[in-house]
């Protein structure tokens, strides 16, 4: 079976830029705009990424690490600003990358969380 990783992300361009990063690293991904629960896609995911904005006048993308059970697969957030970062905390996110400058871990974070050794 496959490990795929769940991308949580609204703007197009940026869900690009994130499959490209995992893309790199031999992972699938499968992106999503919204998710209500996991149950709502075709396959479970290893990893979830999501990156934390108040941008939307709308429900956060981000709101729906917040529905999600507490066995969920492992969540790693991309946060800018500070109020980002203490959301991502907030979530119990399991790794927060502090952007511009951890992004360049990003693909040996996700790689690590779906083939820990």
């Amino acid at each position: 079976m496959r490990s795929v990783v769940l991308i949580i992300e609204t703007r197009l361009e940026i869900a690009a830029a994130l499959e490209a990063v995992a893309a790199a690293a031999n992972l699938t991904t499968v992106v999503v705009p919204h998710l209500e629960q996991l149950s709502d896609l075709e396959e479970p995911p290893a990893v979830i990424l999501v990156r934390i904005a108040f941008e939307s006048l709308s429900d956060p993308p981000h709101n729906a690490i917040k529905r999600l059970p507490p066995n969920r697969p492992p969540v790693v957030a991309i946060a800018w600003e500070p109020q980002e970062i203490d959301e991502a905390q907030a979530l119990k996110c399991d790794v927060v990358l502090h952007a511009p400058h951890d992004l360049v871990h990003l693909a040996e974070t996700l790689s690590r969380l779906i083939n820990p050794t």
